[in-house]
């Protein structure tokens, strides 16, 4: 598990700890991808075919921005979790969580 991920779930009950759960198992899905690509360059280079390297990175590049957003997103739920009631608290989403 993803080290803030496991933060925020050790921090937090009930619910909370379902949408930290939740971002593990997206963490894990995507990191199942990364595997898979893993996978298949190797299996290329067997066969004598070269990756594109510009198109590798931009692959790995993207799966990383996907996991900090999902990190990000989960922080933003969380605290305005923990804010509720707290009427000085600016939400991050107006239309509510939980």
């Amino acid at each position: 598990m993803n080290k803030k991920i496991e933060e925020i779930y050790s921090g937090l009950s009930g619910d909370g700890r379902s949408l930290a759960k939740l971002a593990e198992h997206y963490e894990a899905a995507i990191t199942a991808l990364e595997e898979q690509n893993r996978r298949t360059i190797a299996i290329d280079a067997l066969s004598g075919i070269k990756p594109n390297l510009e198109e590798q990175a931009m692959f790995k590049e993207t799966l990383y921005n996907i996991k900090r957003i999902i990190i990000s997103e989960l922080e933003k739920t969380v605290a305005d979790i923990e804010h509720q009631g707290d009427k000085n608290w600016t939400k991050y989403y107006k239309d509510g969580v939980i």
